[in-house]
């Protein structure tokens, strides 16, 4: 008779399924940091693009000599944005004067807080 036994052992099958638990906590892991991530740089193109929108509105608005000294606006229903003219930036280059305006410009995207999400400063040329 054959003494050898066939299958596997109870702490065979004990151990086999500990490493599947430890590997199966390890995936989902990923996957859910990957997601968060995803969903945070998902979040920040869309600040971008609302960054992008409003300096592409306020050259508009100053090239059109509307300046004022607040503007604001929308974008998605969820982002909104805030642009303040912080003061004139005359021109280092004698004789500019004439020709061009700078305007120094504080533009803030807020998303659900009242803390901006994102802040660009710039100077804009009226023409």
């Amino acid at each position: 008779m054959n003494d050898r036994q066939q299958g596997f052992t109870l702490i065979e099958i004990v151990i086999a399924f500990t490493i599947l638990a430890m590997a199966t906590v390890l995936v989902v892991n990923v996957i859910t940091q990957s997601s968060t991530r995803v969903s945070k740089v998902n979040e920040h193109f869309v600040a971008m693009n609302t960054l992008e929108s409003a300096v592409a509105v306020l050259r508009g608005e100053i090239a059109h000599n509307k300046v004022r000294e607040t503007y604001r606006g929308e974008q998605d229903g969820e982002y909104r944005w805030i642009a303040t003219v912080i003061g004139k930036a005359n021109p280092a280059v004698a004789g500019m004067k004439k020709y061009l305006n700078l305007y120094w410009i504080r533009i803030q995207v807020f998303h659900d807080s009242d803390a901006p999400r994102l802040e660009l400063t710039t100077i804009i040329a009226d023409r």
